[in-house]
């Protein structure tokens, strides 16, 4: 076309190629985005409380969340320690947002401290939730914002000048699963946190890298994930030097943050931990519903850490044998999907988690749709669950046997797609030609260790 203009004595015209905003997926990621929020700040509009001592019920209107709920029942709204007094169950940064989020309720004018009442505990829980929800949703456009960002070179003569894994934002922008779960925790800022690492690290920048994924493992546990995932592949491409870099970065950030409250709050600190190690089987597994089913798992967390290692096994063979190493996307989802179908439970927001690399790992709609449609099956299970609508010892709690088992099919089956991707790279649809690991940092396009090369080579006839 272009050829064709030029010879007849014109330039290219505007509308001839694919420039202006139609083609641009910046406006088009941020409006969704947007939306998306605003329709979870509607959804979560009938479960304000206004009168002390006369809750309303989140499970039945589908707006549970922790956040005000933390806020008013762990001492914090009395101005407890929060790892001290309080005794937050939750990783270090979470806890130190927990703080902010009380020192700009107090800032805004909400009573913080002993002398706060009843209803005055609820009404700065009210303030404190909407100033949490604000610093959210600015993790939301920040995650939004670091995938639009990773496919800023994707746009070539194969893909006719359109940046398009640019446009893959849209699907995080767009997602479900955000309306249904953003606010359900702090899960939000882990997330754009580790998008925002792998930003980085798409962009050469270990050590900076490594700094986003630390404090995202300070804030959620699955981060660990991004880490194991970026050592498979730099052992298979001889990195190792930028490796050391990456992980060099994570430790100091984590000590620095954590650090402060292993010291002065060492049991508080620790109580994350040893309640994940100590739990029995919990909402959303598959242990779960083995118990409702009667069928009670001997040494439960030994069988969930033998499937943890098997699963991570599994995926380092493949990581090694595949015929093109996989991209980082393609091995992050497939240890999440391990960890969250063998964990002991599987939260309707942990969704958020596989959200991004989901939208890495396979951009397409219909593994897309078909994941949304199964979270929010699971999504609207587990409160009819816990109003009792589903309630255990009800025929009708089989429903939420089948909601749960779905989500763990169709995440299995998405897995299967990818790693039938990775064995056959040419089928890949982000390897479009020419195209590597769009966020594979010093991975992109380099060529494999030379033990690995020669683990490979066909030997002669």
């Amino acid at each position: 076309m272009q050829q064709f203009t030029e010879r007849i004595g014109g330039p290219l015209g505007r509308h001839a190629g694919p420039w202006g905003v139609w083609f641009n997926p910046v406006p088009w990621a941020l409006a969704l985005s947007a939306l998306n929020w605003i329709v979870l700040m509607a959804r979560q509009a009938p479960c304000q409380q206004h009168t002390y001592g006369q809750p309303v019920n989140p499970f039945l209107r589908l707006c549970y969340s922790d956040v005000p709920l933390i806020y008013q029942g762990h001492g914090i709204s009395l101005g407890a320690a929060v790892y001290g007094q309080a005794q937050l169950e939750y990783p270090v940064l979470i806890g130190y947002v927990v703080m902010l989020g009380r020192y700009f309720t107090r800032l805004f004018g909400g009573v913080v401290g002993p002398q706060a009442s009843g209803q005055q505990q609820l009404d700065a829980s009210q303030l404190f939730f909407v100033l949490t929800s604000i610093g959210l949703f600015c993790c939301f456009l920040a995650l939004v914002i670091a995938h639009l960002l990773m496919g800023r070179d994707s746009a070539g003569a194969a893909t006719g000048g359109v940046r398009t894994r640019s446009f893959d934002a849209l699907f995080i922008a767009a997602a479900p699963v955000v309306a249904a779960t953003g606010l359900i925790n702090w899960d939000m800022l882990a997330v754009a946190l580790t998008s925002l690492g792998v930003l980085l690290w798409a962009r050469r920048r270990p050590a900076l890298a490594g700094v986003l994924i630390g404090l995202a493992f300070s804030a959620k546990f699955y981060p660990i994930l991004v880490v194991a995932a970026l050592l498979l592949l730099c052992i298979r491409a001889g990195k190792m030097r930028e490796a050391v870099r990456f992980m060099s970065a994570l430790v100091v950030v984590w000590v620095a943050v954590n650090l402060p409250v292993i010291m002065t709050a060492p049991a508080g600190w620790a109580r994350f931990w040893t309640m994940n190690f100590q739990r029995n089987a919990d909402l959303g597994s598959l242990w779960y519903v083995l118990s409702l089913m009667g069928l009670s798992v001997p040494g439960l967390n030994v069988i969930v850490a033998v499937f943890m290692i098997a699963g991570l096994v599994v995926v380092a063979w493949l990581v090694f044998n595949a015929p093109l190493r996989p991209r980082l996307g393609q091995v992050v989802f497939l240890l999440l999907v391990v960890f969250l179908v063998c964990n002991k439970v599987y939260s309707p927001q942990y969704s958020l988690w596989l959200l991004p690399f989901l939208v890495l790992a396979r951009p397409k709609v219909v593994d897309w749709a078909v994941w949304n449609v199964a979270e929010l099956m699971y999504f609207f299970a587990v409160w009819g669950l816990l109003e009792g609508i589903l309630g255990v010892g009800e025929s009708a709690n089989v429903l939420y046997w089948v909601a749960v088992l779905l989500r763990i099919a169709v995440q299995l089956w998405v897995a299967s797609r990818v790693v039938r991707d990775i064995l056959k790279p040419w089928d890949d649809p982000v390897r479009v030609p020419y195209t590597d690991d769009p966020v594979g940092g010093v991975l992109d396009h380099a060529t494999d260790a030379p033990w690995v090369i020669r683990a490979h080579a066909v030997p002669d006839a």
